[in-house]
């Protein structure tokens, strides 16, 4: 069973390797993912029937997880762009101050 789980684990580490090359996920934290699915694979994998929960609570873990990369991502891309497209205005002249209205 041992074996299993880390085969598993091992094709795992291409992505993980990845998150963390685009800092997404500090190596702390990667740990702690590589940790959650190693317990989930051991319960999934033991000798007595693996249970519904089981799967689910994996599930619901790597669901929270993708939403937790996408978020992250959205913000590694916002904080890359330039000033100017993140705040939604272009350099230049600021029509506000513009009086050619005659009062």
């Amino acid at each position: 069973m041992a074996e299993k789980v880390q085969s598993i684990l091992e094709r795992m580490v291409p992505p993980l390797k990845d998150l963390r090359d685009r800092g997404l996920f500090t190596p702390t934290e990667i740990h702690a993912i590589v940790e959650r699915r190693r317990r989930s694979e051991y319960l999934l994998q033991r000798r007595s029937a693996a249970r519904l929960a089981d799967y689910l609570r994996y599930i619901e873990d790597e669901i929270l997880l993708e939403k937790l990369r996408k978020l992250r991502k959205e913000k590694v891309l916002l904080e890359r762009r330039p000033w100017n497209e993140k705040r939604g205005r272009k350099r230049g002249h600021n029509h506000d101050d513009d009086d050619d209205d005659d009062d």
